[in-house]
């Protein structure tokens, strides 16, 4: 997977912003931050300061990931982006729209594939976001409540996929 984080998304318009392809973390930049601006209310800044900074930490790092964590990487950043796209413009608050955001990640991680991933990528992805996870960073809540979540996802879909094996397992038997 290439390094698309400097590759700019040309945002010609808001209908094309609505668009996103998913492929570069500059629609952060030059789409959310662009219709949404909220560098006046620095504490529920999200384009700028937690999806394209993040966005980009991933990409600069994808050399540390499996093949498998890359493609999901891919696939998650156009989720996110899919998520925000009828709020650009929309006249939502900055602080709604932090909220709005936040919400959305554990939905697209585990629908990305999130839970399938080996266990050396969630160390690695530990250590990307390590410092989102500090009491005092913006989104150290967020990201704490929407790491459980995440987890928790999994762990429902692990249970229910066990607990159908194992009555197909007790069907057998008895047959």
């Amino acid at each position: 997977m290439t390094n698309n984080n400097n590759k700019s998304h040309t945002c010609s318009s808001l209908q094309a912003c609505r668009n996103p392809s998913g492929d570069s973390c500059s629609w952060y930049r030059d789409c959310l931050n662009r219709f949404n601006p909220c560098s006046s209310s620095p504490s529920d800044e999200y384009a700028l300061t937690y999806g394209n900074h993040y966005c980009t930490k991933y990409e600069n790092n994808l050399n540390k990931f499996s093949s498998q964590a890359q493609q999901w990487i891919g696939k998650v950043r156009k989720c996110l982006q899919l998520a925000l796209k009828t709020q650009l413009g929309s006249g939502i608050s900055c602080s709604n729209l932090k909220v709005e955001a936040f919400d959305s990640h554990t939905k697209c991680y585990v629908d990305s594939g999130f839970c399938e991933l080996p266990l050396s990528d969630y160390v690695e992805i530990t250590k990307l976001v390590g410092n989102a996870l500090l009491p005092f960073s913006g989104g150290a809540f967020r990201t704490v409540l929407n790491g459980g979540s995440t987890f928790a996802s999994c762990a429902a879909r692990y249970a229910s996929a066990l607990g159908s094996e194992f009555s197909s397992v007790v069907d057998d038997l008895l047959g």
